[in-house]
């Protein structure tokens, strides 16, 4: 399975959690992303190894979660669901959120550090671009949506409407002249 290599190498990425992983040692996980099912046991390091066992608990994460991931958003309670061991699950939740990919560490193991960084920094400044243009894009198609979707209404509605209003306006007048009349009385 190449999933479990992938998801053993964020592990890696982040020792703080892995050392946490590695106290769930024998646990079995199922792990579904976006249509991709994960199926392993943690092994005494924190890594997943391939199991035929079945999961002691199911996390699984909706589409929602995966497009609140990829926004850097933090999902919510409806954007994933836990089966089995409900404990369990809400134990590893945590952990296996807090992964992060570097990818500076990869750069660096395969073009040197210096050249990582130039290649991050260029990176960076190339999503920066990209984020800006992302949403002038979105606000340009929300204030075309606006213009597309105003409410259109028919010349008997709107005199309708008026007429209403003409109403309400002589019902508030004969009000106020009602509460003069009152207090010039009282």
């Amino acid at each position: 399975m190449f999933v479990l290599p992938i998801i053993n190498h964020l592990i890696q990425q982040n020792p703080e959690t892995q050392a946490q992983l590695a106290g769930y040692n024998g646990i079995v996980l199922d792990l579904n992303l976006a249509g991709l099912r994960v199926h392993g046991q943690f092994d005494p390091n924190g890594f997943l190894v391939q199991s035929d066992k079945p999961a002691d608990t199911v996390l699984t994460f909706h589409e929602s979660a995966m497009q609140k991931i990829l926004r850097r958003e933090m999902p919510g309670v409806g954007d994933f669901s836990i089966e089995g061991d409900q404990e369990l699950g809400f134990n590893l939740l945590p952990l296996l959120g807090s992964l992060r990919y570097y990818a500076s560490d990869d750069l660096g193991r395969i073009f040197g550090d210096a050249a990582a960084g130039s290649i991050m920094m260029r990176t960076q400044k190339l999503g920066a671009t990209l984020k800006q243009i992302g949403q002038s894009l979105m606000g340009q198609a929300s204030d075309y949506a606006k213009e597309q979707s105003a409410p259109v209404i028919t010349r008997e509605e709107f005199d309708e409407w008026a007429d209403e209003v003409d109403r309400l306006r002589d019902d508030v007048a004969r009000l106020h002249a009602r509460l003069d009349k009152l207090e010039r009385d009282w």
